[in-house]
């Protein structure tokens, strides 16, 4: 009986994924403030730094009355936006996820490792690019005069869950849950797609 209860509760809750083209979880796509690539530190050494030793990670400090074009030279996180493009959209993230914590009680944000792409069709039709694995994180920043950091959150590492679905369903392709004794290597390792 129980084992029936949890088969029709996890179909009931793949009919709530949202399978369209616009869900960035199948289709994403950069935007200016919604986005931020972490190009240093590397995705391997994130990784360990964040998920292996949960250590926290801090952006650099932007001040916008001072010179602060030096600082991506001294700072040991760098992204793929000017400093103070970055603080922008360190504060829009931090203040969306802030919001829906607050409203829905549930973390929303969370940095992705590793990107497929893929097509529907593979003859014809656009290529998307999906998230892989979710680390959720909390972006915190204790006063405006403090840099913005970076820490894990305590919920899961996941597999995308809506990638996961659409794959199994519609190409019979079975993307290997994340286990907490995996490294990221190790899990890419364990991705065989065609």
């Amino acid at each position: 009986m129980e084992k029936l209860i949890d088969i029709k509760l996890e179909k009931w809750k793949n009919r709530l994924l949202d399978l369209g083209k616009r869900n960035r979880l199948l289709n994403f796509k950069e935007t200016k403030r919604s986005t931020l690539q972490i190009k240093e530190p590397g995705i391997f050494e994130l990784w360990r730094i964040l998920v292996d030793e949960e250590k926290e990670i801090e952006f650099p400090y932007y001040d916008e009355y001072e010179d602060n074009s030096n600082k991506k030279k001294d700072c040991s996180v760098v992204t793929n936006q000017s400093i103070s493009e970055m603080h922008k959209s360190l504060r829009n993230l931090r203040d969306k996820a802030k919001s829906f914590n607050e409203e829905q009680g549930i973390n929303v944000l969370y940095l992705s490792f590793g990107l497929i792409e893929w097509k529907e069709n593979i003859d014809k039709g656009q290529i998307l690019k999906s998230p892989l694995l979710l680390v959720p994180v909390t972006l915190s920043v204790e006063s405006i005069s403090d840099p913005y950091i970076l820490s894990l959150h305590e919920d899961e590492i996941i597999v995308n869950p809506t990638l996961k679905y659409k794959f199994e369903n519609d190409f019979g392709i079975i993307l290997p849950d994340y286990e907490s004794d995996y490294g990221l290597d190790d899990y890419f390792k364990k991705i065989d797609l065609p």
